[in-house]
Protein backbone atom coordinates (compact mmCIF):
# COMPACT_ATOMS: atom_id res chain seq x y z
CA UNK A 1 0.00 0.00 0.00
CA UNK A 2 1.42 3.24 -0.98
CA UNK A 3 1.73 6.01 1.57
CA UNK A 4 0.54 9.96 0.44
CA UNK A 5 2.03 12.49 2.22
CA UNK A 6 -0.57 15.01 2.81
CA UNK A 7 0.60 18.71 2.66
CA UNK A 8 -0.84 20.78 5.91
CA UNK A 9 -3.05 24.02 5.32
CA UNK A 10 -3.75 26.32 7.67
CA UNK A 11 -6.26 29.53 6.93
CA UNK A 12 -6.24 32.79 9.28
CA UNK A 13 -9.70 34.56 10.01
CA UNK A 14 -10.04 37.56 11.52
CA UNK A 15 -12.88 37.99 13.67
CA UNK A 16 -13.76 41.42 15.46
CA UNK A 17 -16.38 42.14 18.59
CA UNK A 18 -19.66 43.83 17.06
CA UNK A 19 -20.27 44.99 20.76
CA UNK A 20 -18.92 45.29 24.09
CA UNK A 21 -18.21 41.74 25.79
CA UNK A 22 -17.63 42.87 29.30
CA UNK A 23 -16.85 45.75 31.27
CA UNK A 24 -14.36 46.38 34.29
CA UNK A 25 -15.48 47.86 37.49
CA UNK A 26 -15.11 51.43 38.00
CA UNK A 27 -11.86 52.47 39.73
CA UNK A 28 -11.93 54.58 42.75
CA UNK A 29 -8.56 56.42 44.54
CA UNK A 30 -10.81 56.05 47.71
CA UNK A 31 -9.05 53.11 49.94
CA UNK A 32 -11.01 50.89 51.96
CA UNK A 33 -10.04 48.09 54.77
CA UNK A 34 -9.93 44.33 54.29
CA UNK A 35 -13.40 44.01 55.83
CA UNK A 36 -15.21 45.52 52.91
CA UNK A 37 -13.47 43.34 50.27
CA UNK A 38 -15.74 41.20 48.13
CA UNK A 39 -15.55 37.55 48.98
CA UNK A 40 -17.60 35.16 48.63
CA UNK A 41 -20.55 35.09 51.56
CA UNK A 42 -21.47 30.97 51.85
CA UNK A 43 -19.43 29.96 54.70
CA UNK A 44 -21.13 26.81 55.30
CA UNK A 45 -18.38 24.23 54.37
CA UNK A 46 -13.97 25.99 55.44
CA UNK A 47 -11.42 23.62 53.67
CA UNK A 48 -8.72 25.13 56.70
CA UNK A 49 -11.17 24.07 59.15
CA UNK A 50 -9.31 24.50 62.70
CA UNK A 51 -9.92 21.80 65.09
Amino acid sequence: MKKTYLIPAMQVELAMASQMLAESLTISDTTVDGSNALTKEDTSWDIWNEE
